[in-house]
């Protein structure tokens, strides 16, 4: 680019924000030109995309951003652990993830008596996972065997979201809390 299109480009950018104009940050020297010129004469430029709301579609981008943030929405539960082997844990450390959302890795306590707030799209995860338990049976012919059965993992209580009350009574003692560490 010569120097002289590149000193206009700047020139147009600068004017552009003082104007409020957005802009792309790689936008063309005609393109800006036309959005400084209709601000200029007052003249509003009509977008080549319609909003969203106008026409009641979404592209793929506003697709997977709602998505995305859907799977991350933090849901409140208290979860407690049926697999006996893992007992004495006080929680465990959990990673899902795709190709949408990325992989989240979240510490859960176990019987937590206020909650925990958990991604979504971990508490499907966890709602799916299951733990083999052996339980003695005894046959037609009386002979008892240990046999292994699948169980559900976790026990797990949907809590209501926490009010404006509760949400300033945590927020402080987390300041608290982070005062006594100092």
């Amino acid at each position: 680019m010569s120097e002289l299109i590149q000193d206009e480009l700047m020139t147009l950018k600068a004017r552009a924000d003082l104007l409020g104009i957005q802009y792309h940050p790689s936008i063309g020297i005609e393109k800006l030109r036309e959005k400084v010129a209709a601000a200029i004469t007052g003249k509003a430029t009509q977008e080549a995309t319609p909003p969203v709301y106008a026409t009641g579609e979404e592209s793929e981008s506003q697709r997977m951003s709602r998505i995305r943030d859907e799977q991350l929405a933090l849901i409140r539960v208290r979860l407690t652990c049926m697999n006996p082997t893992k007992s004495e844990w006080q929680g465990e450390l959990f990673t899902v993830g795709n190709s949408l959302v990325g992989s989240i890795t979240k510490f859960i306590p176990f019987n937590a008596d206020d909650g925990w707030h958990v991604p979504k799209i971990l508490l499907y995860m966890l709602q799916e996972r299951q733990c083999q338990v052996f339980v003695t049976t005894k046959t037609r012919n009386g002979v008892t065997m240990r046999k292994g059965k699948l169980i559900k993992e976790f026990a797990i209580e949907i809590l209501p979201a926490l009010t404006a009350e509760e949400l300033q009574e945590l927020g402080r003692r987390q300041a608290m809390a982070a005062t006594a560490e100092d």
